[in-house]
């Protein structure tokens, strides 16, 4: 029988993170159990990974940084790892995704940018080669709609034909009401960190399968 999922709100999981970093369980400690956690997931789904090609589509957030590690443990498993940054790197939120975005220049991943919707559009092939895409545009933290040139970068994902992982939650569905922000990414599986958000309830349509890993949360 399937293990029952539990579910937790935005604002618990922040507490869960702060009750961690207090006992030396960073946001780079978790950030980097993240990544590697969703590399044994898509190679457990979609494997073996030596040779495929695989896109990570990464926001600006925390979001974005498990992305970044997720595509270094993808690498390191050879396959073919391109990410395509949704903003300026000089833009990247949080000191810890900016440590992992920079981790990447040592790594054989390809480091793309698309700052605005010309530069993504020039880009737009990339979607229609990719094997397995990962979303990590927008974790728990996103608010309102959904602007370019993100809804942009969803639309052309959910029209490629690769297999789509969400990294926490769908980006564009609201991790609290599960109520779709207008361009919604439609993932084949959704891998929920340390407790499934409970805007994934119900929610199939979007987040296909959850699966939920563990990254470290006593």
């Amino acid at each position: 029988m399937a293990a029952q999922v539990e579910y937790i709100t935005p604002e618990q999981m922040m507490k869960e993170e702060a009750r961690a970093a207090s006992l030396g369980i960073g946001v780079g400690k978790l950030m980097e159990n993240a990544g590697s956690e969703v590399a044994l997931e898509v190679e457990r789904r979609y494997g073996p990974l030596f040779g495929k090609r695989v896109l990570v589509v990464a926001g600006s957030g925390n979001n974005g940084g498990d992305g970044f590690v997720a595509a270094r443990h993808l690498a390191a498993r050879g396959s073919k790892v391109k990410v395509l940054l949704l903003s300026s790197p000089e833009a990247i939120m949080t000191k810890e995704a900016e440590t992992n975005w920079k981790r990447l220049s040592e790594s054989a991943v390809e480091m793309l940018v698309a700052r605005d919707g010309s530069e993504l559009s020039r880009l737009g092939s990339e979607f229609e080669r990719a094997e397995i895409i990962i979303d990590a545009i927008f974790g728990t933290g996103i608010r309102g709609e959904v602007r370019e040139p993100h809804a942009t970068a969803i639309r052309l994902l959910n029209a490629s034909r690769a297999k789509k992982v969400a990294l926490d939650i769908p980006s564009g569905l609201d991790p609290l009401t599960g109520e779709a922000k207008g361009t919604t990414v439609k993932a084949d599986v959704t891998i929920a960190f340390h407790k499934a958000k409970v805007g994934l309830k119900r929610r199939s349509e979007f987040t296909g399968q959850v699966v939920v890993v563990p990254i470290g949360i006593p």
